[in-house]
């Protein structure tokens, strides 16, 4: 055989063979979607500014699925970020009437055809500042216990419960990152009471107690300001400030060293009315938006928090669609919302003065393949 065949048929076994080698398959699933990024040119790292974030979710069939998550700059939509993380089989994705939410399947359920709402800051608790881990809750399909833990890029996933040990069967749910990444927050019950507890990263992962509630119901952990405040609630925001806290149409003061709050110091906050429904955020320390479901025709609004205000004139004009606000900038003069009509979804960018025009994020360019269902969590 000629020398230079031979050669050619010694590389193209060595590379058969560095495929289909061990090392090579202890890459994770997750690291497909990093060398993909790599491939693309399109970075794995998040900017810390000028970024809005969306998530998507694919479910598996009836177990597992794969979050992706992009960065876009807001004013070309150019695609600058991207990281995915692969569920386990055993992540807790899907709703369950018996057990408390997570914000996993906040993300992951089918959106209906009326672009329902989904609790940004709750998917948006589900990851450090960086995207570089997120927070999933698991099933053990024996025993039925619960675990909290974490997927890096890698795909790798970390159990912080751990081995379940003779005694009670650990039910240990909601889980979300503080936003250091250092330590899983999640709620629990203790001797018949609910909990809020935190496992941290390091060491020996054991379960510090946070805070007592009288009940976790479907509400959903939530972090939010810096350094993060992790909030029982449905919904929750803290002031540019880091002064407020906005919860469920709820508005207090927040002691500087407070760093869990439960619904029932919720409740004890100022009631603010954007006649009779949520918000999608702070705009300044003094002003919030109030969401389209709340204003007549679905139009958007701001607020005053000053006691026994009303909200502003409309936002966007007159129009018989279903919008849901997602997030705002980091200046208060834009947000993000979503906008159904029939079939038809589309995702808007919009100034928050009022009379002002909504512009359609147009589905070009690598924006056109993020369907539907992506949730808008962070913009920064």
């Amino acid at each position: 055989m000629p020398k230079t065949t031979v050669t050619l048929l010694s590389l193209a076994l060595a590379a058969s063979l560095v495929a289909c080698s061990p090392d090579n398959d202890q890459r994770g699933p997750g690291a497909e979607g990093d060398r993909r990024s790599s491939e693309t040119g399109i970075s794995a790292d998040f900017p810390r500014q000028n970024v809005i974030v969306t998530a998507v979710c694919s479910p598996g069939n009836g177990s597992g699925g794969v979050v992706n998550v992009d960065g876009w700059e807001p004013q070309s939509w150019k695609h600058v970020a991207h990281t995915e993380f692969r569920l386990p089989d055993t992540a807790v994705v899907q709703s369950d009437k018996g057990r408390p939410a997570t914000a996993v399947q906040e993300l992951c359920k089918l959106a209906d055809m009326l672009a329902d709402a989904r609790d940004v800051t709750a998917i948006r608790s589900l990851f450090d500042q960086d995207f570089t881990k997120m927070a999933v809750v698991t099933e053990d399909p024996e025993t039925e216990g619960t675990h909290v833990g974490y997927l890096d890029r890698s795909g790798k996933f970390t159990d912080l419960t751990g081995n379940e040990e003779f005694g009670n069967t650990p039910h240990e749910d909601n889980a979300v990152f503080v936003p250091d990444g250092s330590a899983v927050w999640f709620t629990h019950e203790v001797d018949g009471q609910e909990r809020v507890a935190s496992r941290a990263l390091a060491g020996d992962h054991k379960a510090v107690d946070q805070l007592q509630v009288e009940t976790v119901g479907e509400r959903h952990l939530i972090v939010v300001g810096t350094p993060g405040r992790v909030v029982l609630a449905n919904d929750a925001h803290v002031s540019p400030d880091g002064k407020r806290l906005l919860s469920e149409s709820y508005v207090q003061e927040l002691a500087a060293d407070l760093r869990a709050v439960g619904p029932d110091l919720v409740e004890k906050g100022r009631f603010i009315s954007c006649d009779g429904g949520g918000q999608v955020g702070w705009l300044d320390n003094d002003t919030v938006l109030c969401d389209a479901k709340s204003t007549r025709e679905g139009r958007f609004a701001t607020l005053d928090i000053s006691p026994g205000a009303k909200p502003g004139a409309p936002i966007v004009p007159d129009n018989d669609h279903g919008n849901n606000g997602m997030v705002v900038s980091p200046d208060g003069q834009q947000f993000a919302f979503l906008s159904a009509k029939g079939t038809v979804r589309d995702y808007y960018l919009c100034d928050t003065k009022p009379g002002s025009t909504p512009k359609k994020v147009e589905r070009t360019g690598e924006f056109s393949t993020l369907g539907d269902t992506a949730v808008f969590i962070d913009w920064r």
